[in-house]
């Protein structure tokens, strides 16, 4: 990709983002998932493309089907009535949510990550552009050409949502002033490497990236049934226990562990498995981790750590006590 081609991804964004006008959120949002959930066969097919290619990882359906459920049943807050509170000084105070407008998404290629960031562009009406190495090509592919399939069936811009399978971010980031916000998604490695260099305001996640320690062979079956397979996993064990593990980080004990995985994880969700409860109560305490699990798959928290508000501008409006919001006269009378 030439420098050319990311200002024409970002000249259409700019453009899309100008153009498109709308007031249906949660009607696309179903559009959308109604497509999704139409087309899982294609969305099947696809990922075995990317996975005969070991180019990605295999998809579940359940968690497609709980992630579009999640958006479904979420109301646009673009949308909603602040309420109005009468100050000491007679002004009316109120808040306000704006979109943000164009918004960079750096990411490690999961496509859950794209799936959530697309309904919550509906939802907040940004603009999107995904920017990510070409893991998962296919099946991400896939997931934008539905999302402007829908776009364009309503009359919008469909460079609403566009991406870029080369991941070069000083192409972008030397088009910072036209982009409003940028999201890193990925593992600690990936986020330290990108927040470096960014210049626009910026979120990060470590959205479906791992981390256990294992302090305790009982649940052991479990953790190598369910877990080991998992492509963002770290797994840090104690020396103590004497078992073998391809690719995990053996430490002396509990404080090892902790500091560890403070250091080296994304910070999303940590879990241990010990028979200790002074450890699991030092493990709580300690990490750093938005979600935290004692005993239990850490993969049962999958949800994207990004909300409405986190992509939208919050503006505290004040008027005087003669006017409504829409500039008609009125007298307000606090019922409190």
């Amino acid at each position: 990709m030439n420098q050319d081609s990311v200002k024409n991804i970002i000249t259409n964004a700019i453009i899309a983002n100008r153009n498109n006008k709308y007031n249906y959120e949660k009607v696309l949002v179903s559009n959308f998932s109604k497509a999704i959930r139409e087309n899982i066969k294609l969305f099947e097919s696809t990922n075995i493309r990317d996975l005969n290619n070991k180019n990605g990882f295999k998809l579940e359906n359940n968690l497609i089907d709980k992630i579009l459920k999640k958006y479904e049943n979420k109301e646009p807050l673009i949308k909603s009535k602040a309420e109005i509170f009468l100050m000491n000084n007679q002004l009316l105070n109120s808040k306000l949510y704006t979109k943000l407008g164009i918004v960079l998404v750096m990411f490690d290629g999961n496509t859950y990550t794209m799936l959530e960031m697309i309904l919550l562009g509906l939802l907040t009406h940004n603009t999107m552009i995904f920017a990510y190495n070409g893991y998962m090509s296919e099946t991400n592919g896939l997931l934008i050409n539905i999302v402007q399939t829908i776009l364009e069936k309503e009359n919008l811009k469909k460079e609403m949502f566009q991406h870029s399978v080369t991941l070069r971010s000083n192409e972008f980031f030397y088009n910072f002033k036209s982009i409003n916000k940028t999201v890193i998604i990925g593992n600690n490695e990936f986020i330290n490497k990108y927040l470096k260099e960014c210049t626009t305001e910026t979120i990060v996640s470590g959205y479906q990236n791992y981390d256990i320690y294992i302090d305790s062979l009982k649940n052991i079956e479990f953790i190598k049934k369910n877990l080991m397979q998992n492509l963002y996993v770290n797994i840090y064990i104690n020396n103590n226990l004497k078992i073998k593990a391809e690719n995990a980080i053996f430490v002396e004990d509990i404080d090892e562990a902790i500091t560890c995985i403070n250091y080296n994880s994304s910070k999303y969700c940590s879990s241990i498995f010990t028979e200790d409860n002074e450890s699991a109560s030092k493990f709580i305490d300690n990490i750093n981790s938005r979600y935290v699990m004692v005993n239990i798959s850490p993969t049962i928290e999958q949800s994207l750590d990004i909300n409405q508000e986190n992509l939208l501008k919050e503006k505290t409006i004040m008027i005087p006590n003669i006017y409504k919001f829409d500039g008609t006269n009125v007298k307000f009378e606090n019922n409190n």
